[in-house]
């Protein structure tokens, strides 16, 4: 049986996960809050994530999902650049960032399972 709610798939949790984590420690840091461009910057490609996720499962379509999660994998990629041009610029310490960098390392895979996941499930229904 498939997943029925976007709150069900892994790689939404763990951009969800992520998307918080990214947020809290924008907060927590004087220097992020106060770059309002690196603020826009990363909060917005942390948010595209898990968001990109949602729009594609409730498009019900198996392409545009595919679409979609391409385009979460690419935001996840620039959240993750954008953490650690974070601490680069001192905003964050490499500590500060670890479950944050533990998160994008998990949910890229889960990402790109899920896109595999719709290949098979899509091949599936059209063979049966």
């Amino acid at each position: 049986m498939g997943v029925r709610r976007y709150h069900d798939l892994i790689a939404w949790q763990l951009a969800d996960a992520l998307h918080a984590q990214i947020y809290e420690l924008v907060l927590k840091s004087p220097g992020a809050r106060n770059d309002l461009r690196y603020k826009s910057q990363i909060l917005e490609a942390a948010d595209g994530v898990d968001s990109n996720i949602v729009e594609g499962f409730l498009r019900f379509s198996p392409g545009d999902f595919k679409r979609f999660l391409d385009y979460a994998f690419s935001s996840l990629g620039e959240a993750e650049r954008r953490l650690r041009h974070g601490i680069a610029r001192g905003y964050f310490s490499e500590d500060a960032c670890g479950h944050a960098l533990r998160l994008a390392r998990r949910c890229g895979p889960a990402i790109v399972r899920l896109k595999q996941s719709q290949r098979k499930d899509w091949r599936d229904r059209r063979n049966s």
